[in-house]
């Protein structure tokens, strides 16, 4: 059924949001060393993971879509584009 299938694709963004914020914390937990080398990396570990927890929120929009479109289907709607 479309439902079922919608539900599962809504499930599985949102896994895939907290899938991407547990790995944006753990960039996060990242430490460089005191050198001009350890500092480049945790610039750019920190700067992953800015851009890490933009995709999961991405991904919580794809979800809420699913969500909705999930709604309309259930109530005998569609949805045009």
């Amino acid at each position: 059924m479309i439902t079922d299938e919608l539900a599962r694709n809504r499930e599985q963004w949102r896994g895939r949001a907290q899938m991407l914020r547990g790995l944006a914390r753990s960039c996060r937990q990242i430490e460089g060393w005191d050198s001009p080398a350890g500092d480049l990396l945790e610039d750019r570990v920190r700067s992953c993971a800015e851009s890490i927890d933009a995709l999961a929120d991405c991904a919580d929009d794809l979800a809420e879509a699913y969500e909705l479109h999930l709604q309309v289907v259930s109530v005998g709607g569609r949805i045009q584009l």
